[in-house]
C-alpha cells in the first residue's frame, strides 16, 4: 500500500508490539530472578511488567497484561493464567510459548488509536471535501492538528487518490502533521464522493493524523488496513450501529487473519 510503503521509505521503521507479563508469586528475591533468567532465556520478548504477591493479585479487580505466570495457585480473572515451577518443565514451557507467540500487535492497535469520540456514521451524501472540512475542524478544536492538516489532505487527494478499493479509503496527510496520533473512523453507507469524475465513492473511510511523536507504532495501522482489503470487510462494517460494533467487527476480522 502506497501510504505504508512511502512511511517505510522514509523512515525504516516498523512495530510489534511484545507481550507484558504479570509474575505472581510469594517466592523469595533469588527464585524469582531465576525464574525470570529460565523464561527469558527461552522468550527474550517477553517483557516482565510487574512481580506480585498472592495477596496483591488477590485485591485486583482486573489485569492489564496479556497474561500471567505464576507459582501459587490463582483464581482466574481476566488474562490467561500459566501455573510453573520454580525449575519449568517443557510442558510448561510449552504453555508459556503459546501465549508468548500470539500477535497481539493489530488489537493493541485497533484500541491504541480507534477512539469513540472520532467514531461517526454519516447518513446522508456528501462531498469528500465537505467530509475532510468536518472531521478536520473537529480535530483542530482537540489538539490533534492545525489548520495545515485539511490542506495537505487535499493536496494528497489530488497527487494521489486514497480510495483503495471495496470502497475502503485512507486520506491522510503529506508528512506526519498531526500533534497526535488518531485514526478518525467514518461509516457511509449512502457513500461519500470521492472522484466526480470516475464516479468513485468511499463507503468505509480511515482519515489519518499520525505524529512524528508515534509514526513508530503507527506504521502497525497499515497491517490493520490490508486486513480489511483481504477480508473485503466493508459490508460487515457498514452494519456496525455503534463504535462498540466496529471493534467487534473488526476484531473478528483480525481475529480470522492470524
Amino acid at each position: 500500500m502506497h501510504i505504508g510503503v512511502g512511511l517505510e521509505r522514509n523512515y525504516r521503521v516498523g512495530y510489534t508490539r511484545y507481550p507484558d507479563v504479570l509474575i505472581v508469586t510469594d517466592s523469595g528475591n533469588s527464585t524469582i530472578r531465576m525464574i525470570e533468567a529460565n523464561i527469558m532465556r527461552e522468550f527474550p520478548q517477553l517483557k516482565f511488567q510487574n512481580i506480585i504477591a498472592l495477596r496483591e493479585y488477590e485485591q485486583l479487580e482486573s489485569i492489564d497484561e496479556d497474561f500471567i505466570i505464576t507459582t501459587v495457585r490463582l483464581t482466574e480473572k481476566n488474562k490467561p493464567i500459566v501455573k510453573i515451577a520454580p525449575f519449568p518443565t517443557p510442558y510448561q514451557l510449552e504453555q508459556i510459548g503459546r501465549l508468548a507467540m500470539i500477535d497481539r500487535t493489530k488489537s493493541y492497535i485497533l484500541e491504541r488509536f480507534f477512539d469513540e469520540k472520532y467514531f461517526m456514521i454519516v447518513k446522508r451524501k456528501m462531498t469528500q471535501r465537505a467530509l475532510f472540512k468536518c472531521v478536520c475542524k473537529k480535530l483542530e478544536t482537540d489538539g490533534y492538528v492545525t489548520k495545515n492538516f485539511y490542506f495537505s489532505l487535499i493536496e494528497r487527494e489530488f497527487i494521489v487518490s486514497t480510495l483503495l478499493g471495496g470502497g475502503i479509503a485512507l486520506p491522510h496527510a503529506l508528512g506526519l502533521l498531526a500533534n497526535k496520533t488518531v485514526v478518525v473512523t467514518i461509516l457511509a453507507p449512502q457513500g461519500i464522493e470521492w472522484n466526480k469524475e470516475k464516479k468513485e465513492t468511499a463507503n468505509v473511510i480511515f482519515l489519518l493524523a499520525i505524529s512524528k511523536a508515534e509514526y513508530e507504532e503507527a506504521m502497525a495501522i497499515y497491517d490493520l488496513f490490508v486486513t480489511f482489503l483481504r477480508e473485503k470487510a466493508t459490508k460487515r462494517l457498514l452494519n456496525s450501529k455503534n463504535f462498540h460494533d466496529f471493534q467487534m467487527i473488526a476484531k473478528d476480522s483480525l481475529g480470522r487473519s492470524v
